[in-house]
């Protein structure tokens, strides 16, 4: 099971709404950054890469469970990568390849690369703030240069599609609309193994505001006992452990998996007030299966 595929799907969806630069078109050579940097006691990895022309940056901080993503529109050259998030930062880094680096050829480039410049960014309400002058991390450049021995055609990303298994279960509630700018969402995946074993638990505010796309929430791993559900009567509870806070039921109404979640389910979100996770608002559904890896 992906662990990110909760996410990646939600802010992928906003994204739509988060009208590309000026200009933007599919470009005959695609290049991709990415580095890591560890800032008051949060991860935080940035990733840029080019989806058939469209090249967004994010940003991933964690501290623990919770999570915040940040995607904007971005700009990347043979030497240089920029973005803007907003009023929250902005990204303008002068990259090389790091000397004595190690460099792939295998249809695309990649190799490490040292990146300089500024990366200036602050969390909401100031929960994180990251100044970075320099970082390190690595490029890909799609299909390689004529300095790569190899070549092959280039490959083109597309959009995960999930498969799912024969056995567990998915659980998804959602609250709020693309159209509205505003969605909030849960997840929960079971594979249904005997004994004791772990289930995934994914929860989400996504926002667009100024030109870009926000997640913030929880992802953890918990135990099968958390999360009690039966696919014939169509129920299901769910009572996690912190950082989220109370309980959430789910009641199938009509036979295609779909029902009301209701309950006291809550959760922490970074810079900001804890998100309410169920209630009338929320649409939901649960059926057989969790997405497989492919």
């Amino acid at each position: 099971m992906r662990a990110l595929v909760f996410t990646s799907v939600l802010l992928a969806g906003l994204l739509a709404a988060v009208p590309a630069p000026a200009g933007s078109a599919v470009r005959e050579v695609e290049r991709d950054v990415a580095f890591g940097l560890d800032v008051e006691g949060f991860g935080v990895q940035v990733l840029v890469d080019n989806n058939d022309g469209d090249v967004n940056a994010t940003i991933f901080i964690n501290r623990g469970p919770r999570v915040a993503y940040y995607s904007a529109p971005a700009e990347v050259t043979a030497e240089r990568v920029t973005a803007r998030f907003g009023s929250l930062g902005e990204l303008d880094y002068r990259f090389t390849p790091k000397r004595n680096g190690s460099i792939d050829c295998d249809g695309d480039e990649e190799g490490e690369a040292r990146f300089e410049g500024s990366f200036v960014f602050t969390g909401e309400n100031g929960y994180v703030h990251i100044e970075a002058p320099v970082a390190e991390g690595s490029f890909r450049i799609d299909p390689a240069p004529r300095s790569c021995p190899r070549r092959r055609l280039a490959r083109r990303v597309v959009p995960f599609t999930p498969i799912y298994s024969d056995e567990g279960a998915t659980l998804g509630a959602r609250s709020g609309s693309r159209a509205e700018g505003r969605i909030v969402e849960v997840e929960i995946y079971d594979g249904g193994e005997t004994g004791p074993h772990r289930i995934a638990l994914f929860a989400a505010l996504a926002e667009v505001r100024e030109g870009m796309s926000v997640a913030r929430g929880v992802q953890l791993p918990a135990r099968d006992s958390v999360f009690h559900w039966n696919l014939e009567k169509g129920t299901a509870t769910l009572r996690p452990p912190p950082p989220f806070t109370g309980a959430a039921r789910f009641t199938r109404h009509g036979r295609k998996g779909h029902g009301t979640w209701r309950g006291s389910l809550a959760m922490p979100i970074l810079g900001g007030d804890p998100v309410k996770l169920a209630g009338r608002d929320f649409r939901a559904f649960i059926h057989r299966g969790v997405p497989q890896d492919r």
